[in-house]
């Protein structure tokens, strides 16, 4: 399982056990409607899917501004396409958006983000949005919409209680409005704005009364006066919050003096509560932790930053810190924010800043990482996840190989002593290393099995010898070379390997009838163009024969013998063993249940043909008329015995 920071989308359809009452099938069908309107707009945003039970859907996004603009693009299209149906008929999702500390398991999410995102949805309104309040601090700035505070809300089956945020979906707010203007909008001054906007907004205000009214009899919590607040996207005032909550009696109190920083962090966080005046890196990481588990992501993450300008090497706290911008400005704006910090501010600054990268330059830069700083073991983990089979979709034995030298170092740092320097939570290293363990051993079992090297075959024909080739993987090119001449290729065919989208390497190449005992070395180019390492397969043509007989007869043991049909009736056929005699030592028949005791008759192995039935042999036995049955049994070159087979003459 894997944690992380991301936000969270939550809807489900209003009243809609109610629409399904009243027509099941017209509804289900403009249900799947709705959907693909859904779907093509979370698509589009950068979100997925992850999970969906009848009406709801839950979806993942990479912040919270495109989750909530998605959520505003969804609300708009449904309402336009509902315009067309009665308003009993009318259908609306009610949509809920959070920012939260999430655990993937086989792709679905779990924990108190996607708790929260369930819960606002169900603050709703038909056709309506609910934030939480560290997704309204996210998106005040960059999103051109008024937002309603519905204060503390006890919701169902969460232990604290959910600030909430009503989008109003009605009030649009110019583009250009000013901070002045959002200030004279809370306190009800008149603003230069058009009127008919501020008559829309009178009777939302007018109309949010009457809900409040309606919300103080239904439900228990205590709601701050209905003022719309004007968002804009030209800069501004950061969004108010409240006064930051004082620390629990106590907390401050803690004693960490003489710990390790990882020992006062766990005091710390046993201890509960806020650290007052915090300015140690456990304390910052203490408070910022508290902050992020109430939802107060403003607070959060003004702490976290205070702790990455002490410059330490402390990695999980920054990690923490990244995956919160993330889901509040994207990964660009988290980019940006640790460009900024790793400037003079230590390593670990450096190295998060690289995770905000993608594909093959994060891999680029943090190799480059490593190798500027190999004492700083947290980031050979790095690398061993960035080419991993998870990360890598399809995993090449080279990136395989890499991994392992990854993780060897890191596990290395952990056998010396050298990793809890990085970490302030020990819980979250214990993590680290479980995965690095359980890679190590799956790496290693891999490489122990031999599966990196390539298979030979050798068939004789007439005119000279096949080498047929097993690679372990997809490969653009194959090479060979006997004993000290040079490398040629095997060549190309005219398929196309799916695996590569390039021409197939020919798996096969062939020797001359006359070549004697060498050493044949192979190589390949995988489908990231890297040379794999050299496989050297002995040749001998004896052994190669008897060999490659062998695996023939072993293959197709149902062809060992065959009773005749007709006018040959009274005939038993063992030709199949006479064309691979040459692995063949002694073959031993019986009949009509008996064990294989008496000896089948085999011409010898001719070397210079082979697989040829001599004019002289007889490849078949004639059989007594009340012969039912035949068993046989096959001694191979080395000693080696099979199983006794059976053959039931036809009736």
């Amino acid at each position: 399982m894997k944690r992380k920071i991301t936000a969270i989308l939550a809807a489900d359809i209003a009243e809609y056990s109610r629409l399904i009452a009243e027509d099941e099938e017209e509804t289900l069908t403009r249900l799947e409607s709705y959907r693909r309107v859904f779907d093509d707009f979370v698509t589009r945003a950068g979100g997925r899917i992850f999970n969906t039970s009848g009406d709801g859907v839950m979806c993942e996004f990479p912040s919270a501004v495109e989750g909530t603009r998605c959520a505003i693009d969804i609300q708009e299209s449904l309402r336009t396409r509902n315009l067309a149906y009665p308003q009993s008929r009318q259908m609306h999702f009610r949509i809920g958006v959070s920012i939260g500390d999430v655990v993937e398991r086989d792709g679905d999410l779990l924990g108190d983000g996607v708790n929260v995102a369930a819960r606002l949805q169900t603050l709703a309104e038909p056709g309506g949005i609910c934030v939480s309040r560290n997704v309204q601090e996210a998106v005040a700035s960059k999103i051109s919409v008024p937002f309603r505070d519905l204060g503390e809300r006890e919701v169902k089956n969460l232990p604290h209680p959910v600030h909430a945020y009503r989008i109003e979906m009605g009030v649009s707010v110019p583009r250009g409005a000013q901070s002045s203007q959002q200030k004279r909008a809370s306190s009800g001054t008149p603003s230069p704005l058009a009127p008919a906007l501020w008559m829309g907004a009178g009777l939302l205000i007018a109309g949010g009364g009457a809900a409040l009214y309606w919300l103080g009899r239904n439900d228990t919590a205590r709601l701050p006066p209905p003022v719309i607040q004007l968002q804009t996207q030209a800069p501004q005032q950061a969004p108010s919050t409240p006064p930051e909550p004082a620390a629990r009696p106590g907390a401050s109190l803690v004693v960490t003096e003489n710990l390790t920083p990882a020992q006062a962090f766990e005091k710390l966080a046993k201890a509960g509560g806020l650290v007052r005046d915090a300015a140690s890196a456990p304390e910052l990481y203490h408070n910022a932790r508290s902050y992020e588990a109430r939802g107060e992501s403003a607070n959060a993450r003004r702490d976290y930053l205070e702790f990455a300008k002490l410059g330490n090497d402390f990695i999980d706290p920054l990690l923490r810190l990244a995956a919160l911008i993330r889901a509040q400005d994207g990964r660009s704006g988290a980019r940006e924010v640790f460009g900024e910090l790793s400037r003079g501010k230590g390593r670990a600054a450096g190295l998060v800043q690289i995770l905000q990268f993608e594909g093959i330059e994060k891999l680029t830069r943090l190799t480059a990482f490593a190798e500027a700083n190999p004492d700083f073991a947290p980031v050979h983990a790095l690398i061993a996840i960035e080419l991993g089979e998870e990360k890598q979709g399809t995993q090449t034995i080279d990136e395989k190989r890499r991994e392992l030298a990854a993780l060897a170092r890191f596990l290395g740092a952990e056998r010396e002593g050298r990793l809890v320097s990085f970490f302030l939570d020990q819980s979250v290293l214990a993590q680290w290393l479980e995965r690095a363990q359980k890679r190590e051993a799956q790496a290693k079992a891999f490489f122990a099995l031999k599966r990196d090297r390539i298979g030979t075959q050798f068939m004789r024909s007439n005119s000279g010898w096949m080498a047929a080739l097993a690679l372990p993987e997809a490969a653009t090119e194959i090479e060979f070379k006997l004993d000290s001449g040079e490398f040629r290729s095997t060549g190309l065919l005219q398929n196309i390997d799916t695996r590569t989208g390039r021409p197939m390497a020919n798996p096969a190449f062939e020797l001359p009838l006359q070549q004697g005992p060498t050493e044949i070395a192979l190589r390949y180019r995988d489908a990231q163009g890297t040379v794999s390492p050299v496989t050297i397969v002995p040749f001998d043509p004896a052994v190669a024969l008897v060999s490659g007989m062998r695996d023939i007869l072993e293959r197709f043991s149902n062809a060992w013998l065959a009773f005749g049909q007709g006018h040959n009736g009274q005939l038993l056929y063992f030709t199949h063993l006479v064309s691979y005699r040459c692995a063949i030592s002694k073959a031993e028949i019986g009949f009509n249940g008996e064990a294989p005791s008496q000896p089948l008759p085999l011409p010898p192995c001719d070397q210079a043909n082979p697989y040829g039935v001599p004019n002289s042999a007889t490849p078949y036995l004639r059989l007594a008329p009340d012969t039912q049955s035949a068993t046989i049994r096959l001694t191979f070159i080395g000693g080696e015995t099979s199983e006794v087979k059976t053959f039931q003459r036809p009736k």
